[in-house]
């Protein structure tokens, strides 16, 4: 009788790991969908914005009523794309949580039947850096350029370009077109500046929330988990 129940009791539990790991799934599709959305929406409201400024540029010759509209039209979109970089950072943090829940799940799966590790190609740790280095986001060397490749890199870098046009206009209105300082200098500065502020504040962000995440099964815990040593050696 003992038995029996424990038998049920491994079976209930096994279809509470399935529907969460399931669940999880659902929510890394959705987190996935936002992150498309979001930066759709940006990219959108940014080609909307080009195409006013192109109409009102055709009508003002260049002039002051095109300046005046861009310096107001500008800050709004660029405004846009930093909260758009901000819920995409949000979005892929949430993302990450949800992997390192169904790995927890696939740990437990192992604990149940060991000799199903080789059939796994995921690792069955929850410990972040693995889990990103078994989907391709490798870590030895500090290997900063990888951030290039990820949807908040496009928000940063068109939203840097805006912010050198930005600058670029209010410095050729403020001073006229013979100022002190050349008009290149000053886009220069501002695409700089925008740049080197929103990827530091992402780079701190990512690091900040990897350190927080809670580990419960580390790596070093399981030498013997093949989907670890191919990650690793990946």
């Amino acid at each position: 009788m003992e038995e029996s129940r424990a038998g049920a009791d491994r079976q209930s539990i096994l279809q509470f790991m399935t529907t969460e790991h399931f669940t999880l799934q659902t929510a890394r599709a959705v987190a996935n969908a936002e992150i498309g959305t979001r930066l759709q929406l940006y990219l959108g409201t940014l080609s909307s914005s080009l195409i006013a400024l192109a109409l009102t540029a055709q009508l003002s010759g260049l002039g002051f009523a095109f300046r005046a509209f861009a310096l107001v039209l500008l800050p709004v979109v660029y405004f846009l794309g930093v909260v758009t970089y901000g819920r995409l950072l949000q979005v892929t943090a949430e993302w990450r949580i949800y992997g390192q829940g169904m790995n927890r799940i696939r740990h437990y799966f192992l604990e149940v039947a060991p000799e199903m590790g080789r059939y796994f190609v995921l690792p069955s740790t929850d410990d972040p850096w693995v889990s990103l280095t078994a989907v391709g986001i490798r870590t030895g060397g500090n290997p900063w350029w990888q951030a290039l490749l990820t949807a908040g890199a496009i928000v940063v870098v068109v939203n840097s370009v805006l912010a050198g046009v930005f600058a670029g206009l209010l410095w050729r209105t403020a001073a006229g077109p013979s100022g002190p300082v050349p008009l290149a200098l000053c886009a220069v500065a501002g695409f700089l500046l925008s740049m080197v502020s929103l990827g530091s504040y992402g780079q701190r962000t990512f690091r900040r929330d990897l350190a927080a995440s809670p580990v419960a099964f580390p790596a070093a815990d399981e030498g013997d988990d093949p989907a670890i040593d191919r990650a690793i050696e990946g």
